[in-house]
Order: structure tokens, then sequence, then C-alpha cells
């Protein structure tokens, strides 16, 4: 007797398996080509059927970005356990690199503007906290907390971003100064964290 093995994966869709199939599409094609018929297509099964999980595509893209930012948060508080200060500043700046090169088109949805601002901020407590306690224990006051939080995030994010988005392309072989994006990521912390380090005496 043969199994038909479409009814049984239909069987077997639930919210998360539809999220990951999402995911998996997101980190293939991008966020931009997430559109219900090509996760349908991806999970073989019925567009009406996704609806049943997920309310529409925004909902299904705020959900992609809010699991993200949580993944995003796991990264970088486990990134900042035994650390503080630059040195956990330092760390820090590692792991969301490291986060953004594992996961680039993940990296690009939860930098857009949040769909469901309220979930997403929700998601990013770990990251916020994580942050904070490390800029803090730099010398900030917390009346400048968030302002010198932001910034350190602006000046990474400028780098990253432009590494994933494949911007430096092999610069390496065009010039006669081997360019070193390690070394140059270096320089952009050493930047952000001497500018946090000058706001605490101020």
């Amino acid at each position: 007797m043969s199994i038909d093995t479409t009814r049984t994966r239909r069987a077997r869709l639930d919210q998360e398996a539809v999220l990951r199939a999402a995911e998996a599409l997101v980190d293939r094609d991008g966020y931009d080509a997430l559109t219900m018929t090509s996760l349908a297509a991806e999970l073989e099964a019925r567009v009406s059927s996704l609806y049943n999980h997920v309310a529409n595509l925004e909902d299904l893209r705020a959900l992609i970005q809010v699991r993200a930012m949580r993944l995003l948060g796991e990264h970088v508080r486990s990134a900042a356990m035994g650390h503080a200060g630059t040195a956990g500043l330092r760390a820090l700046s590692h792991a969301l690199r490291a986060f953004a090169r594992s996961h680039p088109q993940r990296y690009a949805a939860l930098t857009r503007p949040p769909i469901d601002r309220e979930a997403f901020y929700a998601a990013a407590l770990d990251a916020i906290e994580a942050l904070a306690v490390m800029v803090r224990s730099a010398g900030l006051p917390d009346d400048r907390l968030l302002q010198s939080a932001m910034a350190l995030f602006a000046s990474l994010h400028g780098f990253v971003s432009l590494e994933v988005a494949g911007y430096f392309g092999d610069l390496s072989g065009t010039s006669a100064e081997v360019l070193d994006l390690d070394r140059v990521y270096e320089q952009v912390i050493d930047g952000a964290v001497t500018a946090a380090s000058v706001e605490a005496t101020r």
C-alpha cells in the first residue's frame, strides 16, 4: 500500500514547521523573496493551508524578524558571559559580526523597521540588556546608556551590513596593500569603544 507523502507532510504541518521553512527560504533567497506562494511551494503545500498557522504575509514576516532578533540575542548573551567593560564590548561586537555572517539574510530582516514593534522589542531584550550591562560596566552613567549603546551599534552595523551585502568584494586583490577585513573591523571596534570611553569621562 503506497503512502501519500504530500498528505503526510501536510498532516505534520504546524507553525514551527512553517516558520522553519520560511527561514530556510529567507536564508537562500532573501527576505524580500518571502511570499505565501513561495513558502507554499517550499513546503509542497497549498497556500490556503498556511493560513492555519500565520495570519498573512505581514504576520509571517513579523515572526521572522522576531525570531531573528531572539536568535541574535541568544548569541550576544552567550558572548557576554564572563566579560565586562571594554572586553565585553569587544566580545559583543564579534558576536554581532559572527551572527550576521552566519545568517546574512535574517540579519538584514531584523535591521528593517520592525513590523510588530512590541514583539520585536520584547525579543530584543537579551541583546539590549547585554549591551547595556557592558556599556554601564565601561563607566557610562545610566542617563547616557541608550545614546552610547545606539552609537556603538550604529558603528558596528555600518561595517557588518556592508560586509554581508558584499560591498567590499575582493578588494584584497585590487590594491598593493592587502585589505584585511578582520583588521578593519577591529579598527571600527576600537573607534566605537574609544568613543564610549570618552563619553564616560564627560
